[in-house]
């Protein structure tokens, strides 16, 4: 199923969030956590905490606004890490453009 055919189910959008987005999230932060990178990992377990209701579509937006500064902090991140980070960027600004899309209707 296409990223798009997931948000055209309005009933199912926290699980897209938690597909899309939460799940990764948790993802680079274990991967943080093995590579001992602790300032990293405070930040986007910060941004876990705004997803904690992924229905809340007003969080889940802010969440995406927030993931945007990982890459004004100055973090050196491993390889692994900026593959991770390029994936779930994208998918925020998917979900973001669809939300603002879904918005205006």
């Amino acid at each position: 199923m296409t990223f798009s055919a997931l948000l055209a189910m309005p009933s199912d959008f926290a699980s897209v969030v938690r597909a899309e987005l939460t799940d990764p999230i948790l993802d680079l932060c274990r991967l943080f956590a093995d590579e001992k990178a602790h300032d990293q990992f405070t930040f986007f377990s910060g941004i876990l905490n705004l997803l904690h209701d992924p229905d809340d579509e007003e969080m889940v937006l802010t969440a995406c606004i927030e993931l945007s500064k990982c890459a004004f902090l100055g973090y050196e991140y491993s390889l692994d890490a900026q593959l991770m980070i390029d994936a779930i960027l994208e998918r925020a600004i998917n979900l973001s453009h669809t939300m603002s899309a879904t918005n205006l209707n």
